[in-house]
């Protein structure tokens, strides 16, 4: 019965900061929406498509429905899916990051640290992105960094693991990892969507708006 009680004060708890972040930035999940589209149709999928080829439409389509079979595999056994759904995606596509960084830095040390710099440009907004739905599924701001906090860790593991172990790592595997990870993004921009509260004529300037600044680094970086 304690155990109960203390996962209905927890669900309250969540739906309470679920509420407070709905009214006072209602435009935030909109604009995390058009973050998470841009990332996997601007910026992740091109990259895949230039190393994996077409496969990577299929790896995209897999990684869409396997995060959706985990959010709802999840729910099921009574744990927030929503959360380590975002939380998932956001780490796996740091990881694949440093992963591609790391083979930048086979062609020259130049590439290598201009591929670095539009790293961190891109993730930014991102980062952010995935702290906006983690908070609106419920999370504490501090819980939301914690794991955001680890997202900029396992960026170094994925460059150490490839620049150290897998340094002759085919492009065709890396691509097919990253469409993997667009297809996660493209679930986070449905879900981010979905939680909004705003009426659908400005959440959509707001999804066109996010979309743009990805766009945009993009081009800069």
């Amino acid at each position: 019965m304690a155990q109960r009680g203390t996962g209905t004060h927890a669900d309250e708890r969540a739906e309470a900061r679920e509420e407070e972040l709905a009214r006072r930035w209602p435009w935030l999940l909109p604009l995390a929406a058009g973050i998470f589209l841009g990332a996997a149709a601007v910026e992740v999928m091109p990259d895949a498509l230039d190393l994996a080829g077409p496969r990577a439409w299929s790896w995209a389509l897999f990684g869409l429905a396997l995060f959706v079979a985990v959010r709802a595999g999840l729910d099921y056994v009574g744990q927030r899916g929503l959360p380590w759904v975002a939380t998932l995606g956001i780490w796996l596509h740091s990881f694949l990051e440093g992963a591609v960084t790391a083979t930048s830095y086979g062609v020259s040390l130049l590439v290598g640290l201009l591929v670095s710099v539009g790293l961190i440009l891109h993730l930014i907004p991102e980062v952010g992105a995935v702290i906006a739905l983690l908070t609106a599924a419920g999370l504490s701001l501090r819980q939301a960094i914690i794991r955001n906090g680890i997202t900029w860790a396992l960026i170094v593991v994925g460059f150490l693991t490839v620049y150290l172990f897998l340094p002759n790592l085919s492009a065709e595997v890396l691509g097919a990892a990253l469409a993997l990870g667009a297809g996660g993004f493209l679930y986070l921009a449905y879900l981010s969507f979905r939680e909004r509260q705003w009426p659908l004529a400005p959440s959509l300037l707001m999804v066109a708006l996010g979309t743009l600044v990805i766009g945009a680094m993009r081009l800069v970086a």
